[in-house]
């Protein structure tokens, strides 16, 4: 069932688009609609519709704003305009953003069915192209960009800055005054991976050379720039989100986005790109469902230096390990020293301390405290190491040890956001009675940016921003209408709708029956 959302700053309009068309019943849903083109917006980032119907006159943003943004960062929705102004040069605009389709006020039921019919036709047959292996190799063939995505692997992996940079001018690569991150996108089957490239291709081409892809370990490698912090943070979330959506909607296939550290620098992208690869390796490859993290997720030191003069080599190692890699770490440290070394009890002590060592940092860095989640570890750092009957004791009690620490590192990581969440989620218990609220107001008020936020939020919570936000009020509209005698406009007012009727129509759809059905119900 194909979503559309509608954008138009009269009530009236909105709700005769609404009313005039058996939406369910030809395999559409009216997922959303808004009086304006900035709260559409971040709407619309939440939502991801497949059809835009928007109006071009309206206040804050009109509607050749918001579909320029569109069209940048969710390619593959389909925009109709709708406006009273029959004037071509809107028209003009228009289509120069890609729109095919135009309809002038007021809009009858015969005249939006085509519109959708058209769209969905075109829909089925972008998919059906999708499908077919050999034009999406046909679509990756370019000597121009195999030439980019070799220049972008050479940069990757850490090539002089001035070498690169006289060859991104000959390529036409646009680097000046640029903040940079790295993304690694991976599969679960080695198979998908070129559908999933053909996809992520169409996606960046429409961002005005702003992400860069090559093939990197195994992996697709795409390099986001911004043209500060904030901006970047804001492209890669987008692009991500855009990715998954995508590769979900249209192939069906699980990823893991891996997101490394900014940089300014140019020199610094080969940083971002290890980062990435480890917060990838902390990621479940195999998971369920597509996660995205970067390296605020994995509690990562971001800055130029990923990895300092001081750090302790088994401590990296054991990082981001999972438990069964923990265990050949422990193995092959054990192993470093040799078997004559192994059976001195000094050396033997010495390896243990080092373990211990390790598994407090681990612990540390997750935000932990030692001495409450492996107090065996404190207590013999600190005080007289344990006697062990033989070296296979000493093995078996430091992996108790280290895999206590890697479960907590885990558990941390799955609810690093956990303060987070229930910032928003309290944010929106207390604001969701003004109509006005916006994603981009939560967002603000957790300090995160918009395409941020959404990502957190859907992946923690199992909903999106506007679902919860939805149900939230559902569940306040069903306690007015069995506990007071307020009216079904009173009640749409006191939980955030200005539209009685839009009101009833979601109550409905929520709940399967109108205000007035529900209260009667309650009285039964």
């Amino acid at each position: 069932m194909l979503k559309v959302f509608v954008v138009d700053d009269e009530i009236v309009i909105r709700e005769g688009i609404r009313n005039c068309f058996p939406w369910e019943e030809n395999g559409y849903q009216l997922v959303g609609e808004a009086p304006d083109g900035e709260i559409a917006l971040s709407m619309l980032q939440d939502i991801k519709p497949d059809i835009l119907i928007t109006d071009i006159k309206m206040p804050f943003m009109d509607g050749l704003v918001l579909c320029r943004k569109i069209t940048q960062t969710m390619p593959w929705v389909h925009v109709v305009i709708l406006s009273g102004y029959d004037d071509f040069s809107y028209a003009k605009e228009a289509i120069s953003l890609g729109v095919r389709e135009y309809l002038l006020k007021p809009v009858s039921a015969y005249d939006l069915g085509q519109v959708l019919e058209r769209i969905s036709q075109s829909i089925d047959e972008e998919r059906r192209q999708q499908a077919d292996y050999e034009e999406l190799k046909r679509q990756l063939v370019s000597s121009t960009r195999l030439m980019q995505e070799k220049w972008l692997l050479e940069l990757l992996l850490g090539a002089p800055a001035q070498s690169v940079l006289a060859q991104a001018k000959s390529l036409d690569i646009p680097l000046s005054s640029y903040w940079f991150r790295v993304m690694l996108i991976a599969a679960g089957e080695k198979d998908d991976m070129l559908l999933v490239r053909a996809h992520v291709q169409r996606l960046s081409s429409g961002l005005d050379g702003r992400v860069l892809l090559c093939e990197a370990g195994g992996h697709i490698a795409a390099m986001v720039m911004g043209d500060s912090d904030e901006d970047l943070e804001e492209r890669a979330f987008a692009f991500a989100q855009a990715v998954k959506y995508e590769v979900e909607r249209s192939a069906g296939i699980k990823l893991r986005v891996a997101i490394g550290a900014p940089t300014r620098e140019l020199e610094g992208v080969a940083g971002s790109y290890v980062s990435a690869q480890e917060v990838l390796k902390a990621m479940a490859p195999n998971a369920t469902q597509t996660r995205i993290m970067d390296t605020v997720d994995r509690g990562m030191q971001v800055g130029a230096k990923l990895i300092g003069l001081d750090v302790v080599p088994l401590f990296e190692k054991l990082r981001y390990a999972s438990s069964q890699e923990a265990e050949e770490i422990l193995k092959a440290h054990f192993d470093s020293i040799g078997t004559v070394a192994r059976q001195s009890v000094i050396m033997a002590n010495y390896l243990y301390v080092d373990i211990l060592l390790a598994a407090m940092r681990v612990i540390r860095e997750s935000g932990g405290d030692p001495a409450e989640i492996a107090p065996e570890a404190v207590q013999q750092q600190s005080g007289p190491l344990r006697t062990f009957v033989d070296q296979q004791d000493m093995v078996d009690s430091a992996r108790q040890i280290l895999l206590k620490a890697i479960q907590f590192r885990d558990s941390q990581t799955m609810s690093r956001y956990g303060s987070v969440i229930r910032s928003a989620c309290a944010y929106i218990d207390q604001h969701y009675a003004n109509p006005d609220i916006t994603l981009s107001d939560v967002a603000r008020h957790v300090a995160l940016s918009n395409n941020h936020f959404c990502t957190v939020f859907s992946q923690e919570v199992g909903s999106t921003f506007i679902e919860y936000l939805t149900q939230l009020r559902m569940k306040k509209a069903k306690e007015l209408l069995k506990s007071t005698d307020k009216r079904s406009s009173e009640v749409a007012a006191a939980i955030g709708y200005n539209d009685p009727h839009y009101f009833s129509y979601l109550f409905k759809r929520s709940v399967g029956m109108n205000p007035r059905e529900y209260r009667n119900s309650c009285k039964k």
